[in-house]
């Protein structure tokens, strides 16, 4: 992904943009390589689908290996998540034909269907799972903000008590200076990690989109219950 402009989005009502990852999925070099991005959503499903951690791999690792042997092929179109869902489906069928008859089970492909609430879910979760990595990334990068430390502290709060915030914040982070942080320092901190993790989501989102448009972007946004990571701001 390419670097935030920081000064643009640390202004008040930032514009968050929705298409300025250039990397969609279907224009990967390598196809195993993006779909090892998603192991974590994947993986949790297959279990689910299969009710053995064990078989869930196995049908990971036929997945990717038919990935690195062919690439995406003729079905390199549409959103990965669909993608992913039909290689599950085909990679837990030839997993489980591997096995001996006394090992084989019956798995619950109706988990894998593209209306699957279950698959909807464990992806938003990897996506927002890959925003946090990427603040997290962008605080070691620029240690004189800390805003994967803070945003984890003031994501879930609705009103947030700034003092108590400063305070969990001096038992493990200090500023620049070494000096405790004060409740004043924190909230255009604050600010500037909200506008940071949307825009990582937004990238996040629009690297799964085959010709990634703002409409189409803000659509899988809404559909997949992202909105919330862009409270106040424009998209």
């Amino acid at each position: 992904m390419s670097e935030i402009d920081t000064a643009k989005m640390s202004t008040t009502g930032s514009t968050i943009n929705l298409v300025r990852s250039s990397h969609p999925w279907t224009k990967a070099d390598s196809a195993a390589g993006v779909v090892l991005r998603y192991l974590m959503p994947m993986r949790r499903l297959l279990t689910d689908m299969t009710g053995s951690n064990e078989l869930a791999d196995k049908s990971l690792k036929v997945l990717i290996s038919h990935l690195a042997a062919s690439g995406f092929g003729e079905h390199k179109k549409g959103r990965l998540r669909d993608f992913l869902l039909r290689g599950l489906r085909s990679a837990c069928k030839m997993a489980i034909a591997e096995l001996d008859d006394k090992d084989k089970v019956e798995p619950n492909l109706d988990l894998a269907t593209l209306d699957s609430k279950a698959w909807l879910v464990y992806w938003r979760d990897g996506l927002l799972e890959r925003a946090w990595r990427s603040l997290e990334r962008y605080q070691h990068s620029n240690s004189h903000e800390p805003v994967h430390t803070l945003l984890q502290l003031t994501a879930s709060e609705e009103l947030i008590d700034w003092d108590l915030i400063a305070a969990k914040m001096n038992g493990g982070v200090s500023d620049t200076d070494g000096e405790p942080w004060l409740a004043s320092k924190l909230p255009p901190i604050n600010d500037l990690a909200r506008q940071l993790f949307a825009q990582f989501v937004a990238d996040e989102v629009s690297e799964t989109l085959q010709d990634p448009n703002a409409v189409d972007v803000k659509r899988e946004i809404q559909f997949l219950g992202l909105n919330k990571a862009f409270t106040g701001m424009t998209i």
